[in-house]
């Protein structure tokens, strides 16, 4: 068992209490303040004597007073742990470390804290939140040799310039991936590369969202997204959302009343509702951005993970007058575990962007990058996304399959076009609180339609990703999905009925 740090403790010596028993109050302190949680590794007797610079036995002694008190446990041939039940030790409080504002705070939360801990603990989980790709189908053979290749160069290079704005040869492949697929005609400097696409957002946030500014949002939308650009001063106002995607409309009307800084949008895919907007709109909103001289954020990180070979351009296509600025992603190509987004737009915006990253992160993942740029000149990246686009298509059709199977009479959903996830709306008003309360009786985990909304208002709808689970996890977890919903329509009939029953 790897033990890489010394457990160094503070004694006293020359101290009336014995050595043994202060290092044995010192291992009690420690577990009791949360520096040794349950089932850390301890460091064997003789490797602790040297440390703490005592007599072996002295360790020794120590270890059997903690193990007949229930502090500490022994594994054979593996060594001695902090024990994993510490509740039944007279005097243990886990929580004597945390302020008493931290404690109240605890005191409303640990019930279901603990219940989800517990249900976690026993791995038999289906978990529909993550609309993300699967780990399990990434290749890491192929990846290892990318990354092999760019840390030898990395290790044999002396002069390597770190440019905040991302790795040349990366900049390059990606303008040349969305030249040839996505309809642009930009150049690497119009390329911004990122860590992550929330990175991406915030720096947005900060680069366009002056105080006071107004920013428009589709009326369901990333929370993470709405929050990054308030928390930069700006003023939110939200527009509504049909089959066809967002209301042009409603956007003419507000730029008509007040100045716009930016319209953040999510066209190919818009999240959560998977709604394609249709091209009509998109060539409206870019009217509409060079007339009232606003900004169009595209969101389209799930460009890469489509099933329709018609799929439209994105808007930042059209663009001929930076208006617009178009955030990318190659996660779920590569596999959630690597994140990295990019950011295209006009020359000085990505100038600002460059500089804002810089407080950031000032330091780029260069071996990183090199080794994503590697996988795309190779073509194994395009290799996968191919090989994903299948195995995903597969999944979206079994999903539809098993929720007209389960779900046929209680939803209404829509085959997505692209995305990695469904939109089910209900039928009939459900008590999403019970619905939420029966799922976690049924280990199974959704994204209620409320997280999307900006004053967490009642939403009849739900988002169940599927491109990370297997035909056996569908199948099990949209089963359970509507047993959890049948009970809860159960619950609403019963208390509805029941006074007249009276």
């Amino acid at each position: 068992m790897l033990r890489p740090w010394n457990l160094k403790l503070e004694l006293q010596k020359d101290a009336d209490q014995a050595i043994y028993l202060q290092i044995a109050q010192k291992i009690i302190d420690e577990i009791q303040t949360g520096r040794l949680p349950p089932s850390s590794v301890m460091p064997g007797t003789r490797e602790l004597a040297r440390t703490l610079n005592v007599n072996r036995k002295t360790t020794v002694l120590a270890y059997e007073e903690l193990i007949s008190q229930g502090w500490l446990a022994t594994e054979k041939r593996r060594g001695t742990f902090v024990a994993e039940n510490l509740g039944s030790i007279p005097g243990f409080n886990a929580q004597s470390r945390l302020a008493e504002d931290e404690k109240e705070s605890l005191a409303h939360t640990r019930p279901l804290m603990d219940a989800e801990i517990e249900h976690f603990r026993q791995a038999s989980w289906v978990d529909f939140t993550e609309a993300t790709a699967d780990n399990r189908l990434t290749p890491l053979e192929t990846f290892a040799r990318a990354f092999r290749k760019a840390l030898l160069v990395a290790t044999r290079s002396n002069h390597q310039l770190n440019n905040p704005q991302g790795y040349q040869a990366l900049r390059s492949a990606i303008a040349a991936m969305v030249n040839m697929e996505k309809n642009f005609r930009i150049d690497a400097e119009q390329v911004c590369v990122l860590s992550s696409s929330q990175m991406a957002i915030f720096i947005l946030a900060r680069v366009l969202g002056r105080p006071g500014d107004c920013v428009v949002f589709e009326r369901l939308s990333n929370p993470l997204s709405r929050q990054a650009f308030e928390s930069c001063g700006a003023r939110l106002e939200y527009v509504d959302i049909d089959r066809h995607g967002l209301d042009i409309e409603q956007i003419a009307s507000l730029a008509s009343e007040q100045k716009i800084r930016a319209v953040y949008v999510t066209p190919q895919h818009q999240f959560p509702t998977t709604v394609m907007m249709s091209q009509e709109r998109r060539q409206e909103l870019y009217r509409l951005a060079e007339l009232h001289d606003f900004y169009i954020i595209e969101d389209d990180r799930e460009h890469e993970s489509y099933f329709d070979e018609t799929l439209p351009f994105p808007i930042a296509s059209l663009d001929n007058s930076e208006r617009t600025i178009y955030l990318g992603s190659l996660s779920s190509v590569l596999s959630p575990a690597l994140q990295i987004s990019y950011l295209i737009g006009g020359r000085d915006l990505i100038a600002q962007c460059k500089a804002e990253k810089k407080l950031i992160d000032c330091q780029n993942k260069q071996l990183f990058e090199y080794a994503v740029a590697e996988l795309i000149a190779s073509g194994e990246i395009q290799r996968q996304r191919r090989k994903l686009g299948r195995v995903f298509a597969e999944r979206r059709q079994l999903m539809q399959e098993l929720l007209r199977q389960e779900l046929g009479q209680q939803v209404d959903f829509d085959m997505p076009r692209g995305g990695l996830a469904y939109w089910l709306r209900f039928r009939q008003p459900v008590d999403m609180q019970a619905l939420a309360r029966h799922a976690l009786e049924e280990k199974v985990k959704f994204s209620q339609g409320s997280e999307y909304s900006p004053d967490k208002s009642d939403v009849q709808a739900v988002r169940l990703g599927f491109a990370n689970l297997n035909q056996t996890e569908l199948t099990s977890g949209l089963k359970r999905f509507k047993r959890a919903l049948m009970t809860s329509l159960l619950t609403m009939m019963f208390v509805v009925y029941e006074p007249l029953m009276s």
